[in-house]
């Protein structure tokens, strides 16, 4: 027996590995912006991406693999939740670039790391992701009024949250 208890591990063969080398390249970014979104933290969202994968990989290591998106989102969000309990302080990070560009990115993800657990999962997964609503839906076991709804109070707080921080930017 292997790793895992006991669970054994299987090699993937090379059509498989192909496989699974093609469906990493399709969601890599999207893993990694799920979790920049949520987390608002480069190194943390790097480390939770890094564990999504490793913890996906337990169910396609088998004799037949099934690669399958709404599983791999279904494995980050467990992660994304076992982060959060887990909280630790939140640093900053410079990527460079445009600073006005960078300055609103920043406030867009302090803003939206403020939102509720709910409306900032439907947001990140809407529009950092951009994932159709019926996608949203499926992943989140949610019904499309519920989605609907959180994404219309998000939007709201957003844009409160914003002009209130624009007023004090402008000494209003």
């Amino acid at each position: 027996m292997a790793k895992g208890g006991d669970r054994r591990w299987h090699t993937l063969d090379a059509d498989a590995e192909a496989a699974f080398e093609q469906f990493y390249r399709k969601n890599e970014r999207r893993v990694g912006r799920l979790f920049l979104g949520m987390l608002g933290d480069p190194t943390r969202a790097a480390d939770a991406a890094q564990e999504t994968w490793l913890r996906y990989l337990h169910y396609v290591d088998r004799p037949q693999p099934h690669f399958d998106d709404a599983l791999l989102f279904a494995v980050a969000r467990n992660v994304l939740r076992t982060m959060l309990r887990r909280r630790r302080p939140e640093v900053a990070h410079d990527p460079g670039g445009n600073p006005s560009t960078f300055e609103e990115s920043l406030l867009m993800a302090d803003l939206v790391r403020h939102l509720p657990y709910h409306e900032r999962e439907v947001v990140v997964l809407r529009y950092a992701l951009d994932m159709p609503l019926d996608a949203i839906c499926r992943l989140l076991r949610a019904p499309a009024g519920t989605v609907k709804s959180r994404l219309h109070r998000a939007r709201l707080r957003l844009r409160e949250a914003y002009q209130a921080g624009e007023g004090a930017r402008h000494g209003a």
